[in-house]
């Protein structure tokens, strides 16, 4: 069953709708993309993005004081969006413990690297937390805005709420976490929560090798007069001690020169623009249904 099915549209295809229209019994491989988000200009997407900058403006702030155990008490696996790469029911997002342990790295990472600024930068920069772990993350972030998005959708078509919902969720005024109590929509006695479409992806552009190769060595280029050697060649050429090397390399340089990572910073939305970063729905309509909505029934 499809949210289209759940809400008894009687159509398929993303051009049809402003959400994703998830599998509801599976987990669909599609995540929430910060820098997708940071980039939209709507007013529900520049609130979203506001409230996502609170959280980890405190996050950095309190990893550089060794206070950020409370951060991650709400922060957990998330199956109401049925993003991810789970069954639907127990995803594979981090619990609570391990986000900490996930993110141990970047805690000594942040009073070495003054420029870690941004949540893109913790794939960047840390090993195994990719896709999966920070669309739960944003997802539990975001829970009153999806809600809110949720609740739009549904009694816009008249679909009244199945009940209520105690949730926590991120206050961007207060800087903390609060607990509300919401209407709520569920299937098969879980939470749903609707997702703008735009602001999602199959896979983020922001890659530690996409850092390495598209700043790091241009840098290196320049600084040693190497501008005449393909910078493949300069890939080729970089000691491999092990299979974690780009991360090695990566933190390395930016101990050394932090800059790099603001440079980084200003040139994620160029690779964006210059992938059509926003999915379009033909491209949507692949990656929930399988195939192009002409051949959908």
């Amino acid at each position: 069953m499809y949210l289209s099915d759940y809400i008894k549209d009687g159509r398929k295809g993303h051009a049809n709708f402003e959400f994703v229209d998830v599998q509801l019994d599976s987990d669909n491989r599609i995540f929430i993309d910060p820098a997708v988000l940071e980039n939209a200009t709507d007013e529900w997407s520049v609130n979203a993005n506001n409230c996502v900058q609170s959280f980890f403006d405190c996050l950095f702030v309190s990893l550089k004081h060794n206070q950020s155990d409370e951060l991650f008490n709400h922060a957990h696996e998330q199956n109401a969006t049925k993003f991810g790469y789970g069954n639907g029911k127990n995803g594979k997002g981090k619990t609570a413990g391990g986000l900490e342990e996930a993110l141990s790295q970047l805690r000594n990472l942040v009073h070495v690297i003054p420029t870690i600024s941004k949540g893109e930068d913790i794939p960047v920069l840390v090993e195994g937390f990719a896709e999966d772990c920070m669309s739960d993350l944003l997802t539990n972030i975001l829970h009153e805005q999806l809600n809110e998005f949720t609740t739009l959708q549904m009694k816009s078509r008249g679909i009244p709420a199945a009940g209520m919902k105690t949730f926590w969720t991120w206050d961007a005024k207060e800087n903390a976490w609060h607990q509300v109590t919401r209407e709520s929509w569920f299937y098969q006695d879980r939470e749903l929560l609707m997702v703008p479409k735009w602001i999602v992806r199959k896979n983020y552009l922001f890659k530690t090798h996409q850092y390495l190769y598209g700043v790091i060595i241009e840098r290196m280029q320049a600084k040693n007069g190497w501008e005449d050697m393909k910078k493949i060649d300069v890939l080729n050429n970089m000691p491999k001690n092990n299979e974690h090397w780009e991360y090695e390399t990566v933190i390395q340089y930016t101990k050394e020169h932090p800059d790099a990572l603001d440079e980084y910073h200003k040139r994620i939305p160029k690779y964006y623009s210059r992938a059509h970063g926003i999915m379009s729905d033909e491209e949507l309509d692949m990656a929930i249904y399988g195939c192009y909505i002409e051949e959908v029934a």
